[in-house]
């Protein structure tokens, strides 16, 4: 795993990071909020095994100028955490706006002591860039014995007051947590405004030591609201966050955040394929510094989804007959679909066999939709391997294509006809003006072995395509172009096999011809057979083809018909190097990528057995 690296962006950037993220709010207040139970709470309706979480959002404002709101918030928990199933609740930071004056901690502890009066109704709590004497220093720079945050909440506190307390950190500034509810454990982990390496290590530690508990990641900023207002969008520190440690572990399924005025949500995909849910909150910009909104996150059992719903307690106690316009008890109400019982499976086994495609003996299957996309912080765009075998496809430029991506590769909501794909990936590139295609180590793509006792030799098989030519298709730009391909040329696997073959053609590629036919060349087991060729095929239509070998020989097939020339000669399994690279969307020649694709591809599968036409992508 990458560690995270201080930026070098920050030294130098962090003033105006602070302009552009903080902001004050200010007033009085002289009421005195009873507990109200928020309406359609729906805490009972959701299952037997429904439960929510608190969210309390930055708390700086109502501990500098109206600690009743702060208050408000822990009380409404203590009085409702049983009708609510209240099981644990997340402070995300920010707790006082100015660290060095005693009576906001004092503030700040009379509210979280509400909760600390009942084991029943755990929190954990986190340092934001206010809770802090410098919020240049990254979490092991500090004089920990001058930080006012770990004098007013120690581990000891929490440990003292929760059996849900695991630890922390050398720092003191990051802890994590264990509960109970819905009939599993689940992980919380509170980190600091800004994690050292050291802490990303001691993270990464607590995640191997409990590799099957789901878990929940809170942070004071992972995320920012983009220009429109509504869109959620990395934080640079949160870029690293995504990359280093929330992407690369599986458990991570929900991650929390403050620090940026408004509310926001990003589902990424991390590299199993699985959906990471994450959210930006924080009302502090608001009138009185967010009123006394905060957030409930329920695990809907029954409808498997995530039910999100901002509330304030302090409204609530406001007769509603007194409310200002500026009074208001709820808002962002939305749910995100989440199948529990799938998403904590198998966590970090690479297992995405949620792809209905992936039958038995699937060795690689790729679909080229944005369900099935990785998530990156750099834009940079990747394919899971649905099979789960880890083959992941990542998308690389060629011959320096200048202008847009847009211009030369794109995602659209384009269903073919068949297969499981919601959409297709778009290839717009050509040898001329460049382009791009997607290329995998086939980390998965190892085999069996071969005669000459080596790995890449693959019995038998069904490789199955779904692909789309455009309308414009162009002979000179389009001719030759690869769909797959296994890059090392014929004489390259051939003698790595030791296999008496020569050629410099791809090894193994399905390809378009300069008369617009697909063409499959293969090197098998007893070297290199004929090649199979469909008829002239017609633009803007949607085809699958199908490559059979039963061992003896191979058959291709479009639409599920046979086609003309193929099969003529024995060709036993085929050979391939591995490690070397496979590539979507272009074709090669002596070893070197060449021939960009132009159109459209949904799905690739390699089967390493024989598929009766009814298990084809064709029919499904």
């Amino acid at each position: 795993m990458m560690i995270l690296h201080r930026p070098r962006w920050y030294a130098a950037g962090l003033s105006f990071l602070l302009c552009l993220f903080l902001a004050a709010c200010g007033g009085d207040s002289d009421s005195n909020p009873s507990a109200v139970a928020p309406p359609d709470s729906g805490g009972g309706d959701s299952g037997a095994n429904a439960f929510t979480v608190a969210v309390i959002p930055d708390t700086q404002k109502y501990s500098r100028y109206s600690p009743e709101r702060y208050t408000a918030q822990t009380q409404w928990i203590a009085d409702h955490y049983q009708d609510e199933k209240i099981k644990f609740t997340l402070h995300l930071g920010d707790v006082v706006d100015l660290p060095r004056q005693n009576g906001e901690w004092v503030a700040a502890r009379e509210a979280m002591q509400i909760l600390e009066a009942n084991a029943a109704t755990p929190y954990s709590v986190l340092a934001g860039n206010h809770d802090v004497l410098n919020s240049g220093q990254w979490d092991d720079q500090r004089d920990l014995t001058a930080e006012p945050f770990l004098q007013h909440f120690p581990a000891s506190l929490q440990a003292a007051n929760f059996t849900t307390f695991q630890g922390t950190d050398s720092t003191g500034f990051n802890s994590y947590h264990i509960f109970e509810a819905g009939g599993r454990e689940f992980l919380v982990l509170a980190l600091d405004w800004l994690p050292s390496e050291q802490t990303v290590a001691w993270v990464q530690g607590v995640l191997d030591q409990h590799p099957d508990t789901p878990a929940i990641l809170t942070t004071h900023q992972l995320l920012g609201i983009g220009s429109d207002g509504e869109t959620a969008v990395f934080t640079p520190l949160g870029e690293q966050l995504w990359e280093d440690l929330i992407r690369v572990n599986d458990q991570i399924f929900l991650t929390l955040s403050g620090h940026n005025h408004g509310e926001a949500t990003l589902i990424g995909k991390n590299q199993y394929g699985r959906d990471v849910v994450m959210v930006v909150v924080d009302y502090q910009s608001g009138f009185w510094g967010g009123n006394g909104m905060m957030q409930l996150v329920t695990f809907n059992d029954a409808d498997q989804q995530l039910d999100f719903r901002s509330y304030s307690p302090w409204v609530a106690a406001i007769p509603e007959a007194e409310r200002q316009p500026q009074d208001e008890l709820s808002r962002w109400e939305f749910s995100v679909p989440m199948n529990f019982e799938r998403r904590f499976a198998d966590l970090n086994q690479g297992n995405v066999a949620d792809a209905p495609g992936n039958i038995e003996g699937t060795e690689a299957y790729w679909i080229l939709d944005d369900d099935h996309r990785i998530t990156r912080a750099d834009g940079a765009v990747q394919f899971l391997d649905a099979s789960g075998n880890g083959n992941l496809l990542e998308l690389v430029a060629y011959n320096e294509p200048q202008g847009d991506l847009a211009d030369f590769f794109e995602l659209r909501d384009d269903k073919p006809p068949f297969g499981y794909a919601a959409g297709t990936a778009t290839f717009h590139g050509n040898n001329d003006i460049g382009g791009y295609y997607l290329t995998t180590g086939g980390a998965g793509l190892s085999f069996e072995n071969s005669a000459a006792g080596k790995p890449g030799f693959l019995p038998q098989y069904t490789i199955e395509a779904i692909v789309r030519l455009p309308s414009d298709w162009m002979r000179d730009e389009n001719q030759w172009s690869g769909i797959l391909n296994h890059e090392p040329g014929i004489t390259q696997v051939c003698q790595y096999h030791e296999v008496a073959c020569s050629g410099s053609d791809a090894a193994l590629g399905l390809n378009v011809s300069s008369l617009k036919e697909f063409q499959w060349v293969s090197t098998s087991q007893n070297g290199k057979g004929q090649d199979n060729w469909s008829w002239e095929v017609s633009n803007d239509y949607w085809y699958h083809i199908a490559l059979v070998n039963d061992g003896e020989r191979v058959q291709m097939y479009v639409d599920g018909s046979l086609v003309m020339r193929t099969g003529v000669d024995e060709q036993q399994g085929l050979l391939v190097e591995p490690g070397q690279p496979w590539a979507i969307g272009i074709n090669s020649w002596q070893g070197n990528p060449g021939n960009l694709f132009a159109g459209d591809i949904a799905e690739i599968r390699i089967n390493n057995r024989v598929l009766e036409s009814g298990d084809w992508l064709l029919n499904q």
